[in-house]
């Protein structure tokens, strides 16, 4: 595909199916937060593969890569690692230097499982800054898409939070750009939940992820929790010596005062109506 043929496809007309393997889930069934992260970033970046703008395109090319900067996912209804799922991206907007994809899974039949965006920006791995390269942004230009959901593009820290788990970055959770994968950070906060977090997972409702600068090897954090309230939980990731988080991840949980007759196809979510987008 050469530079431009990207803006002729119709994005949504590509689907793209998705797996679970058993090392997405834990012996209840229970799918870890980082598996919904690791299908839809395999899934766009086979997408972006597909429009000759994927990672080894850019970065052999122009010497930059794709960074994720927020990732969500809303779920329609509970998703089982049994479920046969298929997914479709676009890109939905962009205020250079971050452009927004929106994503939907997709049940066997048809429905909607699960809603998400991304926010991204290009990253020049060399220098280790946010790329200023105009030319960049022009050639990978596509239509704007519809939104599907409201995302929160700033995070305000919650005023109160205790220690949860102290922690090491390891070499072998680095990746190709030399810092830990993005797709670790839930891994993190998911081992220093204690069981009944754990297993409060199965009412995931949404999760929020925001990434606001890179852990390498040998960095050293701590994983801090914020009192639950309204069913949303905060957790932050702090490097050694520093008072700003590197990382935040949110969950929001079901209502637990819904009525389960009523909840029990759905997550309880109070949103947008994902069908009529």
């Amino acid at each position: 595909m050469k530079d431009g043929d990207a803006a002729l496809i119709d994005e949504k007309a590509l689907i793209h199916t998705l797996k679970f393997d058993i090392s997405m889930y834990n012996s209840d069934g229970i799918i870890y937060p980082s598996a919904y992260q690791k299908l839809t970033m395999n899934m766009i970046e086979e997408h972006l593969d597909l429009l000759n703008m994927g990672q080894k395109t850019l970065m052999s090319d122009s010497g930059v890569s794709w960074v994720l900067l927020y990732n969500c996912i809303e779920f329609v209804r509970r998703i089982t690692p049994e479920d046969k799922l298929t997914a479709r991206t676009w890109h939905s907007e962009c205020k250079a230097p971050i452009f927004r994809r929106d994503f939907a899974f997709h049940g066997e039949n048809g429905e909607k499982t699960a809603v998400g965006a991304t926010l991204s920006t290009l990253f020049d791995y060399k220098i280790r800054r946010v790329c200023t390269d105009l030319k960049s942004y022009s050639r990978i230009a596509l239509p704007e898409g519809i939104k599907l959901l409201d995302i929160e593009r700033r995070f305000v820290p919650p005023k109160e939070t205790e220690i949860a788990d102290r922690c090491l970055a390891r070499p072998s959770m680095t990746d190709g750009i030399g810092h830990v994968n993005n797709t670790r950070y839930s891994d993190f906060v998911y081992d220093a939940m204690t069981r009944d977090e754990r297993a409060r997972l199965s009412d995931l409702c949404r999760m929020d992820s925001w990434f606001f600068s890179e852990l390498r090897a040998g960095d050293e954090f701590e994983i801090r929790r914020s009192p639950e309230k309204e069913n949303t939980s905060v957790w932050l990731g702090i490097k050694a010596g520093d008072i700003k988080p590197c990382f935040a991840v949110r969950f929001i949980f079901k209502n637990q005062n819904k009525d389960k007759e009523t909840v029990g196809s759905t997550t309880g979510c109070e949103g947008i109506d994902h069908e009529n987008k």
